[in-house]
């Protein structure tokens, strides 16, 4: 038998959702990409225009690059228009917890553009090495996490998932919230160590005459021992929220094989000092790492079964 039409459009919604949240990551890589080619100043000082064009000439690599990351950003704003477009022209009671999620991503979305915009008025990019810069690649990398997250959750109340309740006096949810912490930590430390490796290998930066740049090169081996450390400590904090359920044992499992799987990526980066390949990899697995998080926190911190949940997506 065909499904109901209100079935489709969940599903449908839900594959919407899920292609928005892959297509952020890839937009995501673009960007890291734009940052270890040093192609930051590729269209100039101009934003949201290239070169002073919408579709400029391509000179150089940098140009090429830069421009891809920033169409790639535009076909994102598309999708997150979809996004909102479908969950607030369907109104209805069941809907406006989705509605407020697509809201909180679409927010955190546009605070990401501001971010990049930022980065390029201000000159923030290829071998500036200003306390400015430091501090806008920490909150953009805290922002990404945060979109991410967002998405995460829309993806889980598409598909009719429970409202998500924390509550501080389960030892799960207090675990939980503690591995967020960490990751977030490993996160920062990460942007600062690899923003320390551009520096330090750009032909226009003189490590030792230039302060913040002599800082952020002395304190690259912070990441490695914040990760490991950070990492270690995350697995065993997932292990109690295991018990919950069995939705919840898969994703805890699944986040042990990750950080085991980016410690052997984060050895390789090193060893191999940092080849693009390898850092693309090592930020698409700690972006999975924070994907099956949030989504574990989301099946141990939902309302517990049988309590009665709207289909999200009826109309």
């Amino acid at each position: 038998m065909d499904a109901p039409p209100a079935l489709r459009r969940r599903d449908r919604f839900t594959l919407l959702a899920m292609a928005v949240l892959a297509f952020t990551i890839l937009v995501i890589v673009s960007g890291d990409v734009v940052q270890a080619t040093e192609s930051g100043a590729g269209c100039g000082e101009s934003w949201p225009r290239c070169d002073g064009s919408l579709i400029p000439s391509i000179g150089d690599a940098k140009t090429a690059i830069e421009f891809t990351h920033r169409a790639l950003t535009a076909v994102l704003g598309a999708g997150f228009a979809a996004l909102v477009l479908w969950t607030w022209t369907r109104r209805s009671p069941g809907q406006r917890r989705l509605q407020r999620s697509v809201a909180w991503a679409t927010g955190l979305f546009v605070v990401e553009v501001v971010i990049g915009a930022l980065l390029v008025r201000y000159g923030w990019v290829e071998d500036d090495a200003s306390f400015g810069r430091v501090v806008a690649d920490a909150v953009h990398l805290v922002n990404t996490f945060l979109l991410v997250g967002a998405l995460v959750l829309v993806v889980h109340n598409a598909r009719g998932g429970a409202a998500i309740r924390v509550d501080p006096t389960r030892r799960p949810d207090r675990l939980l919230l503690g591995g967020f912490v960490i990751l977030l930590l490993v996160g920062i430390t990460g942007a600062v160590n690899s923003l320390a490796d551009t520096l330090y290998f750009a032909d226009g930066v003189d490590v030792e005459s230039t302060p913040i740049a002599s800082i952020l090169v002395a304190i690259r081996g912070v990441h490695p021992v914040v990760a490991i450390g950070g990492g270690l400590l995350l697995a065993v904090l997932v292990r109690p929220a295991a018990e919950v359920n069995p939705a919840a044992r898969r994703l805890s499992g699944a986040i042990q094989v990750a950080v085991l799987g980016q410690f052997a990526i984060g050895l390789l980066n090193i060893a191999l000092l940092t080849p693009l390949e390898t850092q693309v990899l090592h930020l698409v697995t700690a972006h999975g790492v924070w994907v099956l998080l949030v989504a574990l926190a989301a099946s141990v911190m939902g309302e517990p079964a049988g309590v009665p949940h709207r289909d999200v997506m009826a109309s």
